[in-house]
């Protein structure tokens, strides 16, 4: 720093500079506070907001609507059960007879297989009477008015076959068929020629549904 100099004592310059420094000193002082009024005219400054005492509420929950019913569902029906003893006799209504061809159309002379089967069809076990003396096959015209040929005419109808049937357990007889007629006793038979007929299978006097089938 410079030190002043002049016909003045050393200590006068001294209290010259410390009021000349004093007086800048205030002068910023009040630009800076002018400056600060008039920007304060402005927009309002954002005020924060306050926590509120009262507790948060809960979120809420859902409501679900259940379609189900409190019914409780019906109790399902008891298996049947087989009274004690041998299984009875099975009734008519639940033992099923069809008659099968082996070819629905097989050239005139060759043999033809048919087959009787027999099924329970009911919901427990029972005995039949389903042996030799009982089953039989029958062929006839196709609009079944006229019996061409049966089993029980040529074929040796003895034998008892009495069997405990299982629910939808199925038996099976079979024999071949020569393409020709027959009667009663065996006495007379012709070869039949080519055309539809039908096969019709009993058993104990129960038939099942008619088959066609056709010799060419």
């Amino acid at each position: 720093m410079i030190e002043p100099t002049g016909p003045h004592p050393r200590s006068v310059y001294r209290r010259r500079r410390a009021l000349a420094v004093a007086g800048s000193v205030v002068a910023l002082v009040s630009a800076v506070w002018l400056v600060g009024a008039l920007i304060g005219h402005g927009d309002p400054a954002p005020v924060a907001a306050q926590p509120s005492s009262r507790p948060p509420e809960p979120p809420a929950t859902p409501v679900v609507v259940s379609s189900s019913s409190t019914t409780p569902p019906p109790a399902s029906p008891a298996p049947p059960t087989l009274p004690p003893g041998p299984p009875p006799p099975c009734e008519d209504a639940q033992v099923a007879v069809a008659a099968e061809v082996d070819k629905p159309s097989t050239p005139a002379g060759q043999p033809v297989r048919f087959t009787i089967a027999v099924s329970n069809t009911g919901p427990l076990p029972c005995a039949k009477e389903i042996g030799r003396q009982v089953r039989e096959l029958v062929v006839t015209s196709v609009d079944g008015a006229k019996r061409l040929w049966s089993s029980n005419d040529c074929f040796v109808t003895d034998g008892s076959e009495v069997r405990v049937m299982q629910p939808g357990e199925r038996f099976t007889y079979g024999l071949l068929w020569m393409g020709g007629t027959s009667e009663p006793g065996c006495r007379e038979h012709s070869r039949l020629g080519a055309g539809d007929y039908l096969l019709t299978a009993l058993v104990a006097g129960k038939a099942g549904n008619p088959v066609i089938f056709r010799v060419t």
